[in-house]
């Protein structure tokens, strides 16, 4: 497909502050505090390797691997070293959709139907609604499946009106099926199957040598092994996972080297080594919330949340035996990923490390905690049911009052404390015990609460 490259007249569309334009050039930087932070992650965490890259004012300053990408040969992670990088494919995927939309093949605003015939979820459901989890979709996720070209449109014509858990726009939830359908909208505009599609139009044009869906074009270069932390140490994972079908969602493999290229494009409004991937007002539409559930909203395919009173944007990802951290102070010009091989990893030290080494942020104290009334928690009280994507029920949660607080009782579990936190967020604690997981109420239009989510999963309130 043609693709007409447009040369930015300026490096930026918008101008970094200068804080973030008069750095200390990267030959200067003692990196010995970032790494031994690193080094002491992958102790902690007993995760077998982690690749890191830090991108700074245009440049990449920082890239490393530590530990072995496989723990029976030994071989070291290097910053070239492929991951498997989880839902951090979907600023991937839609990289690509928004390019057919800038050739004008694609309306972000239509109906997903028009695109994808076998899509009969809802008409009222559009291109944007599926980029910004937006559509009312549930969610879904199957690591192993069908491997060929076909997987993807039969998974999504098997999805019908039980699909939906809401009203298209009505709340933020998280939707793998959604990313997987925009997928198949590349796949009928351009002709082509998915994973072509982004192995030639995508990735040369964000300059990933390496990055790829294709487990058999991975695999001949050096390609870390997903494992999962047990008892006895990290397990291998075996087989590894693969469905043609969620590949929009999250299959890519790519380096931290590769990836960093990413970041670029973020932090140069589509721009990398100042050619144009997407225009500037593309890009900065990815980086535009359109809904969110908390302190976190998500844009198109990227998620925007607050770091130190600073605007974060990013995309985390996880794939069975794999952990994936992309996150850019675009304000600041930082970017940093972390990748490694093993479910679980908490690289948030690693990116304070880095913000701490690099920038002078100041800490930022938590807002106060919400003083709430009986009426008010009343507000919340009801039965949440939340289901899969073809319509059966996956957990029912019972919010009722007890005394001065509010308990949430999952069918069949035992009963959990809500505390307030935040402006419509409460912390579970089980036994006085902080679990170390938050739910988060969405209203509707009339301000009534409506929704109740659980990782940006949503489940309505039944009425």
């Amino acid at each position: 497909m043609k693709r007409v490259l447009v040369v930015l007249l300026t490096m930026m569309l918008f101008a970094l502050p200068a804080a973030a334009q008069e750095q200390t050039p990267a030959n200067d930087i003692d990196f010995s505090p970032l790494t031994d932070v690193i080094q002491a992650q992958l102790e902690a965490q007993h995760a077998p390797g982690l690749a890191v890259g830090v991108v700074f004012d245009g440049i990449v300053i920082y890239s490393e691997g530590f530990g072995v990408r496989n723990t029976e040969t030994n071989d070291p992670v290097t910053p070239d070293t492929l991951f498997r990088i989880g839902s951090t494919t979907k600023p991937l995927t839609t990289i690509g959709l928004l390019m057919l939309v800038e050739d004008g093949l694609v309306d972000l605003d239509a109906p997903v139907s028009s695109y994808v015939p076998e899509f009969t979820v809802s008409d009222d459901i559009t291109v944007r609604h599926l980029l910004s989890h937006t559509s009312g979709m549930s969610d879904n996720a199957e690591p192993y499946g069908r491997l060929d070209p076909a997987a993807l449109s039969d998974y999504v014509a098997s999805f019908d009106e039980s699909a939906l858990f809401g009203q298209p726009g009505a709340a933020f939830s998280y939707s793998n099926p959604g990313f997987d359908t925009v997928g198949r909208i590349i796949e009928t505009v351009s002709g082509m199957n998915y994973a072509d599609y982004m192995a030639e139009e995508v990735f040369p044009a964000l300059g990933m040598e390496r990055t790829t869906l294709y487990p058999n074009l991975a695999m001949t270069y050096p390609l870390a092994a997903g494992y999962t932390p047990t008892m006895s140490g990290a397990f291998p994972v075996r087989p590894n996972v693969d469905n043609v079908a969620e590949y929009p969602a999250g299959f890519v493999f790519s380096s931290v080297n590769d990836l960093a290229l990413l970041a670029e494009f973020v932090l140069s409004d589509g721009a990398i080594n100042q050619e144009s991937i997407l225009t500037p007002e593309s890009a900065q539409l990815m980086q535009t919330p359109v809904l969110g559930a908390g302190t976190i909203a998500y844009g198109l395919g990227l998620i925007i949340s607050e770091y130190r009173g600073v605007t974060a944007v990013g995309h985390d990802g996880a794939i069975n035996g794999y952990s994936s951290f992309f996150n850019t102070l675009p304000e600041y010009g930082l970017g940093v990923i972390v990748f490694a091989n093993m479910d679980g990893f908490d690289a948030t030290p690693i990116f304070d490390a880095a913000v701490d080494l690099l920038l002078d942020l100041p800490e930022v104290e938590p807002p106060p905690v919400p003083e709430l009334s009986a009426a008010d928690l009343a507000e919340y009280v009801g039965t949440y049911v939340m289901g899969d994507i073809y319509g059966e029920t996956v957990l029912t949660i019972e919010v009722a009052m007890q005394d001065d607080h509010l308990i949430a009782h999952p069918t069949g579990q035992p009963e959990i404390e809500m505390r307030p936190v935040g402006v419509d967020t409460f912390a579970l604690f089980y036994n006085g015990m902080d679990i170390n997981t938050q739910v988060i109420f969405q209203r509707d239009s009339a301000g009534k609460v409506a929704f109740m989510s659980a990782g940006f999963r949503s489940a309505p309130r039944a009425e």
